[in-house]
């Protein structure tokens, strides 16, 4: 079950002094965003939706790690939407059940089915996709009772998103790491906000397990990719550029926005 494939001969080349570095830094930030925005609370019962990449993979050994430390008692539920994009996903299934003692909840989909037939091929589906998937995890929380559905977003993923919401809708906007959904029924939270991409990759190269394959055969998702890009280039002058993009966010002056008067 060990990889021994490239990202897992990277793992390897993280000495145990760096892996405790490592491991302590991403569990401070992923606790001090979990309480900042009061995700988790005594009795919760939070879906972890894992989709068997590294993010996910990561979220979920995190909130594992946590829950066996924290002072109050709650209860995951991994769940995997099964689809046809994602290849190989036992393997994940393994790991989970022998390192962590979790088995992962498979529920059977038409995700891939759906996205083929009504997308645009002018456009990305990732956005029909990820509707289509929320559905399925908003359906199961009140299906069991879910307190909340825990995502593996990122702070990269939160700035990516603000900047293609203020460069193609015109609207002010990103991922809040603790949100109710529009029919206020299901709470979604990600306990990852704090964490960089950089630190998320560092730390998965010390779990020795590999992620899925991807094989979404419509996916185009060259804007957010752009962006990237662009993020990269302004960090070579700015180099905490995200992590102020990251406060802003909640830092907002508000009488200096741009608001006509009704």
């Amino acid at each position: 079950m060990l990889a021994n494939t490239n990202a897992y001969d990277m793992g390897s080349k993280v000495n145990a002094h760096s892996k405790r570095y490592i491991e302590r830094k991403i569990r401070k930030k992923v606790g001090t965003a979990i309480d900042d925005y009061k995700m988790i609370s005594e009795g919760d019962k939070v879906i972890v939706a894992v989709s068997g990449g590294k993010d996910s993979i990561v979220l979920l050994k995190m909130l594992h790690d946590m829950r066996t430390s924290a002072p109050i008692d709650f209860e995951l539920i991994p769940v995997y939407l099964e689809t046809e994009f994602v290849k190989n996903f036992d393997h994940i299934a393994e790991w989970s059940k022998e390192t962590l003692g979790m088995d992962i909840m498979k529920i059977p989909t038409h995700i891939s089915a759906i996205v083929q037939e009504v997308s645009d091929p002018e456009k990305s589906p990732c956005a029909i996709c990820s509707r289509l998937r929320r559905g399925h995890l908003y359906s199961l929380a009140q299906e069991i009772g879910a307190s909340s559905i825990a995502l593996g977003h990122h702070m990269d993923d939160i700035i990516e998103t603000f900047l293609l919401r203020t460069f193609y809708t015109g609207q002010i906007g990103a991922m809040s790491p603790s949100r109710i959904s529009n029919d206020g029924k299901n709470r979604v939270i990600r306990p990852l906000a704090y964490c960089s991409k950089e630190l998320i990759t560092q730390y998965f190269a010390t779990l020795e397990i590999e992620p899925v394959i991807q094989e979404c055969p419509i996916r185009k998702d060259g804007k957010r990719e752009m962006v990237r890009k662009y993020l990269s280039m302004v960090e070579r002058d700015i180099p905490k550029v995200k992590n102020s993009i990251f406060a802003s966010l909640g830092n907002i002056d508000l009488k200096s926005m741009c608001k006509r008067r009704n």
